[in-house]
């Protein structure tokens, strides 16, 4: 990722891909990734992937890998859930402490849904992008955010959904996802 712009685009995108695949999946991600211009490749390949499927074959994996697989839930896309073993934590109170900050609110069971982390990053490097006196605050607010919250559960998360997919599209979005917020991490 180059540019703030380029790096909202891409969160953008996905959170996007961690939308219920229903009629408006495909063309969503379409739309997401025409502004993108770098490192386009992996995630036209990602598009790919998801297009070689069928909708209910996309439908019944998103389901077993993010809302009520047998005889567990694969990665629920919650960051409770994978730093409390449980919905609507502490951490979640401190997600929404940091939208909050940004007057931005969520809807209460989406808070720290990893789609809505992803979209607050993308509200932030937009903010950056402008160039003014607010993207310097939206820059520490994106590192305090990753360094608080995205860094300490999506390792674990990216792993479970590259393990437990069985369909070379999530597989794949768990690749990108790795690819992406590895280099959000602090170095040790």
């Amino acid at each position: 990722m180059t540019t703030p712009l380029q790096k909202a685009l891409r969160y953008k995108f996905l959170s996007r891909c961690l939308a219920y695949p229903n009629e408006a999946f495909i063309p969503a991600l379409r739309e997401a990734l025409e502004k993108i211009e770098a490192n386009r490749d992996e995630l036209l390949a990602l598009v790919a992937a998801f297009e070689r499927e069928d909708a209910e074959t996309l439908q019944a994996e998103y389901t077993r890998l993010f809302l009520n697989g047998y005889p567990r839930t694969v990665c629920p896309p919650y960051e409770s859930v994978y730093l409390e073993k449980r919905m609507h934590g502490e951490s979640t109170v401190a997600v929404q402490a940091a939208y909050a900050e940004w007057e931005m609110s969520v809807e209460p069971g989406l808070i720290d849904h990893l789609a809505t982390e992803l979209e607050f990053l993308a509200f932030l490097a937009s903010a950056e992008s402008l160039d003014n006196a607010v993207s310097a605050d939206a820059r520490k607010a994106s590192e305090r955010f990753t360094q608080q919250h995205m860094s300490r559960w999506t390792p674990q998360f990216t792993a479970d959904l590259q393990a437990g997919a069985t369909l070379d599209a999530y597989r794949l979005l768990g690749e990108v996802m790795e690819n992406t917020l590895t280099p959000l991490r602090p170095k040790p």
